[in-house]
């Protein structure tokens, strides 16, 4: 294959640091990448947007000196952007609100039919030509949900439809990187859902064909057959996960580097994606590197992992990545990251207790907190994978504390049940450590600021029930009083809904 990258995301709370980076280039090298790619959306200081550059973003001048260290280094830098849907960052950030299709508050894309738009689009894109110096430059393109929103793509849409819209924004932005020299790049997803908007595409746009559950023979040989380079794009479970489904990644590359051989695409690039919501690379990157060797060598992937991350760290990962998951169906492969869904994402960690305590708060819960002890014990201290066992642990945990106040409350204990809660944020206290190293090193420093909100909601609720008379008839049921959006004296809960 003559192409085999990976990409990293840094778009997700990132604020990687450039001396970090330019390690991570050699040591791509050595494990057998020859290209790299930043996955960018708002994180990137244009300059035609000055407004989105939010602290410690990527800037030009930094990506001038990362460009040149690629090279050194023996690698490809390629720029990856999203130019119509992924633009949270810029349509919730004042200054590009105007920029929203459809409803402002709940957008993620930007319009295609305004001019406004489309010129917005390509100042991107023209900034990140200026930067970046590789051929390719990838315009995104992918998860484009709203195509047809806005009153006038909607009118657009019963003309041409989704497909022409997508055809008629993205065909003349290919043909416009093209004129300046260089090779566009997109996602196909859309274009594999819309397949008449290939037509509008030059043929020499380059299709990134993501499949992160299916192999992707059928698309790719579509996309070959249309005429169009293919890259085969795998990923690494993580984002989907409490740490890493680790044998679907690894079944998912090798299924993917055997398809790009065997229908003649250039080649594989492992994505990476949303190291937030305490979720980090560093636990990961030996994985990434990993994979490098396989697909580059053929190296099996137990010795492969190992020479990475160390014998510790190769075990370690089983144990995480393939144990522990099958221990509990609220960790299993399909559940789509319930543990930092409940825990962390939706802001209140009592969802998680309502959710896990059947599994948790039993047989279950000790044999996940066996094997954690187990991974653990492997490691030496402050490696990067004791944060998602400790994760993990606090987990479990703090099911198992809530379950203990719940019990307490049942039993119209109020002084014991506040007693047990007064020590969640405690618990959770735990985590900190972990989160203020991950954002030292250039990772999520809005993890910090969640942590700090699950602990307020654990103290709320200890608020609410010492509030609560010791003595009267009726309380609220347990489930009400630990929700975000209990109100005192509202009997029916009205808007207290697990959701």
């Amino acid at each position: 294959m003559q192409f085999n990258g990976w990409m990293l995301d840094v778009a997700r709370d990132q604020s990687p640091r450039v001396d970090a980076l330019i390690s991570l280039f050699r040591r791509s090298h050595a494990a057998g990448y020859n290209a790299v790619g930043l996955y960018l959306e708002h994180r990137f200081g244009y300059p035609s947007a000055p407004w989105a550059a939010g602290p410690g973003c990527l800037t030009p001048a930094d990506a001038k000196v990362l460009s040149a260290s690629a090279r050194a280094a023996g690698v490809r830098l390629i720029a990856f952007l999203n130019t119509l849907g992924h633009m949270e960052g810029f349509v919730r950030s004042e200054g590009g609100r105007h920029l929203a299709e459809g409803e402002e508050t709940h957008s993620v894309q930007i319009c295609p039919s305004r001019d406004e738009c489309v010129r917005f689009a390509r100042g991107l894109v023209e900034d990140a030509l200026a930067a970046f110096d590789d051929e390719w430059v990838h315009l995104g393109g992918d998860e484009t949900k709203q195509l047809g929103q806005c009153p006038q793509c909607a009118s657009r849409a019963a003309s041409i439809g989704k497909a022409g819209i997508y055809a008629e924004y993205f065909g003349p932005l290919c043909r416009w990187v093209l004129e300046r020299g260089r090779r566009p790049c997109l996602w196909a997803d859309m274009l594999i859902e819309h397949p008449a908007a290939l037509d509008a595409l030059p043929r020499e746009t380059l299709l990134f064909d993501w499949q992160y559950f299916n192999r992707p023979h059928k698309t790719t040989a579509m996309l070959r057959e249309r005429g169009f380079d293919v890259i085969c794009c795998p990923s690494i479970q993580s984002y989907n996960s409490g740490w890493c489904f680790l044998d679907e990644t690894r079944h998912l590359i090798d299924e993917h580097a055997d398809d790009a051989r065997r229908l003649g695409a250039l080649g594989v690039l492992v994505t990476t994606w949303e190291f937030t919501y305490f979720s980090t690379f560093e636990s990961v990157a030996p994985l990434v590197f990993a994979a490098g060797r396989r697909l580059a060598a053929g190296d099996d992937w137990r010795s492969a992992t190992a020479f990475e991350g160390g014998e510790a760290y190769a075990q370690a990962a089983e144990i995480l990545g393939v144990q522990v998951p099958a221990a509990a169906r609220l960790l299993a492969p399909g559940s789509w990251r319930l543990l930092r869904e409940h825990l962390v994402m939706r802001q209140n960690p009592f969802s998680l207790w309502r959710m896990w305590r059947g599994e948790a708060c039993g047989p279950v819960g000790d044999e996940i907190l066996r094997r954690l002890d187990a991974a653990s014990g492997l490691l030496p201290a402050e490696h990067a994978l004791r944060f998602p066992i400790e994760l993990h642990r606090v987990a479990v945990e703090w099911v198992r504390l809530v379950e203990h106040a719940a019990q307490a409350y049942s039993a119209g204990n109020l002084p014991s049940c506040a007693a047990i809660l007064e020590d969640g944020p405690q618990l959770l206290e735990r985590l900190r450590p972990h989160l203020t190293r991950v954002a030292e090193g250039g990772g999520s420093r809005a993890d910090l600021a969640r942590l700090d909100r699950l602990q307020v909601q654990a103290r709320a609720t200890c608020d609410r029930l010492r509030a609560l008379p010791a003595d009267g008839p009726w309380r609220p049921a347990f489930e009400t009083l630990v929700h975000d959006r209990c109100i005192p004296g509202d009997q029916a809960a009205w808007r207290c809904r697990w959701d």
